[in-house]
């Protein structure tokens, strides 16, 4: 029984520990929009090739330091937090800050992080 234990706490262990698993999840609630992204390092080069298509002549704000995370505004006048790292992205946005083209912004960009991130 001791044997059988340690193997399902090994197991679960390593399944814990696996970094090859892509999880995105997608909030909405009445005061703000969240993405929260975590993925292996092979697909890290396509997240941002995507970003940079979906920000546009705003890419370059990826160069500046968003590893501790930042407020961005966009030239459309979308305005969110971002957060990128290597393995992980968070974006928030906040509904007071935005008009339904950011929010729809927010649903296109979240839509393709989906399809680059799969």
């Amino acid at each position: 029984m001791k044997k059988i234990i340690l193997l399902v706490a090994m197991i679960i262990t390593v399944m814990a520990c696996d970094k090859s698993a892509t999880s995105i999840k997608v909030s909405k609630t009445i005061e703000r929009y969240e993405l929260l992204a975590e993925y292996p390092n092979k697909k890290e080069k396509r997240l941002k090739e995507y970003l940079k298509v979906a920000f546009g002549n705003d890419s370059v704000l990826l160069n500046e330091g968003v590893g501790a995370g930042k407020e961005v505004k966009l030239a459309s006048g979308t305005v969110f937090y971002l957060r990128h790292n290597p393995n992980k992205l968070e974006i928030e946005m906040l509904k007071e800050k935005n008009s339904t083209k950011g929010y729809q912004f927010f649903d296109e960009m979240a839509s393709g992080i989906k399809k680059a991130l799969n």
